[in-house]
């Protein structure tokens, strides 16, 4: 009878670690949270489907790595710059965009019917994994983007003669715990009261992308990235038209890049 106290105390002290531990497992999943989840097949690829989101990190630096589906033959980061996935930065709110990294699916099985909840997982090197259901929405076109060196499936706009010539260039330095992006374009003008309008030549916002992720759209020359995990990150500056087509000049993207690197 003695040897049940040592045993209904080790009893006890595994039911505490386990409450601890899934206490602790469910702080570090809700630094994550999935919105917008949203699926189309791709028109030119049959049986392919691109997966878009918004990814709202309200913790420290992460990196999503992988995604996966029971009803894909095969699921990865599409346009993803970095072998080790997308990196997350802190407090940010980044999103997989037509017109950046996103999740491609080849091999889907059933009916791409509009409406249909596909099943997705999330891997993330912090946070762990995260399921989530994205709903299948109209096909869409791969655009012209891919033949310009751009992110994402999306459209482009060719600057006509006569127009004006946007150019651009960055500069990143820290901040804090974070990065400071300061963006210099020359024949182009930001206008934001003009977002979702008609094109006007010279005029747009830019779109601010890491390790080909989209991060946000930038309505004036300067932005700010939290911190990020350790590794070599790819900074990217494109600039768009109002109606969200990339600027190409001489069939070449109005960009520019930067490198941070994070011991």
């Amino acid at each position: 009878m003695k040897a049940a106290k040592p045993l209904v105390a080790i009893v006890i002290l595994i039911a505490i670690a386990g409450a601890a531990y899934a206490l602790i497992s469910r702080a570090v999943q809700t630094d994550i949270l999935l919105s917008d989840v949203v699926a189309t097949p791709i028109q030119e690829a049959k049986g392919s489907v691109a997966v878009f989101m918004t990814i709202r990190n309200s913790g420290g630096p992460d990196r999503l790595v992988s995604a996966r589906s029971i009803v894909a033959q095969r699921s990865r980061l599409d346009h993803a710059v970095a072998d080790a996935g997308l990196p997350i930065p802190a407090d940010s709110t980044p999103a997989l965009a037509p017109d950046g990294a996103f999740i491609l699916m080849d091999g889907m099985g059933g009916d791409l019917q509009e409406g249909r909840m596909i099943p997705v997982t999330l891997r993330f090197e912090n946070a762990g994994e995260f399921r989530t259901q994205a709903r299948l929405a109209p096909p869409r076109s791969r655009g012209d983007v891919g033949d310009f060196g751009l992110y994402g499936i999306g459209d482009i706009c060719r600057v006509e003669e006569g127009e004006p010539l946007p150019q651009v260039e960055i500069a990143v330095e820290p901040d804090g715990d974070g990065w400071r992006v300061r963006v210099q374009a020359e024949d182009f003008t930001f206008a934001p009261d003009l977002v979702d309008e008609a094109h006007v030549p010279g005029t747009g916002h830019g779109h601010l992308y890491l390790g080909g992720l989209k991060l946000q759209r930038l309505y004036e020359p300067e932005a700010r990235i939290g911190a990020l995990p350790p590794g070599k990150h790819q900074v990217r500056v494109t600039l768009s038209t109002n109606d969200h087509r990339a600027y190409v000049v001489d069939d070449l993207p109005v960009s520019a890049t930067a490198e941070i690197i994070v011991r």
